[in-house]
């Protein structure tokens, strides 16, 4: 918590000095714009690891969740980043429980580091996939890229919950922190986390139950 909090002021510090910059030039307005996008990023995983200290107090509440307009949130936020590399998302809804229990704030964050991993792969020639869909009663999300093979030890460290904040062989770039802080939000949750390897990238899931809560507004 102490180092979280160490790691935000300076961020939040810089966030303040790009936001002042005044670009003088389009390169300049782009650049400005590039450091806000980082700043922002970084903050936000800092402000992830802080909650990782409420999480063995009990202190986020579980409630039906809406997950596809969560899942439209979240692909708002960071769409961005898909823009900046010309490159394609592919969104597909198939649920036909529109609900789910979960914590809305560490679901977000679940998503959120799913695609963000993604966009570290995603190229003009490549595109990211998210897809919300019935799984054995359960609603699966999940998100899949284009990049390197997941290693078979990484694999089985996210099937069975073991993963750690450390580099991802052959997957350089990728987010293995975003993807630390998803499983340890999905246990909190009593989700299901996994991963499948693909020849040609990987794709990380998470699986919550159905809320039984009567929909009177078909959300």
């Amino acid at each position: 918590m102490v180092v979280a909090q160490e790691l935000k002021r300076p961020l939040l510090e810089l966030r303040q000095l790009a936001l002042g910059f005044d670009g003088a030039s389009p390169d300049d307005e782009k650049i400005r714009a590039e450091m806000v996008s980082v700043a922002d990023r970084a903050i936000r995983q800092v402000n992830d690891l802080a909650k990782m200290k409420d999480l063995s107090l009990g202190t986020f509440e579980m409630r039906p969740v809406a997950v596809r307009a969560l899942c439209d949130d979240v692909l708002k936020e960071i769409s961005s980043m898909f823009d900046k590399n010309k490159c394609k998302m592919t969104v597909r809804y198939s649920n036909r429980s529109r609900l789910v229990m979960a914590n809305p704030e560490l679901l977000s964050s679940v998503v959120y580091n799913f695609l963000l991993d993604a966009t570290r792969y995603a190229t003009c020639d490549t595109e990211a996939e998210l897809k919300v869909r019935e799984a054995r009663g359960k609603v699966e999300i999940s998100v899949r890229d284009f990049g390197p093979a997941l290693p078979f030890s990484t694999w089985q460290e996210v099937k069975g919950n073991l993963l750690e904040p450390k580099d991802i062989a052959m997957r350089p770039g990728s987010s293995a922190l975003g993807l630390y802080i998803a499983s340890k939000f999905s246990k909190y949750m009593n989700a299901e986390v996994g991963a499948v390897r693909h020849r040609d990238g990987a794709s990380f899931f998470v699986k919550l139950p159905v809320s039984r809560q009567v929909n009177m507004w078909g959300v």
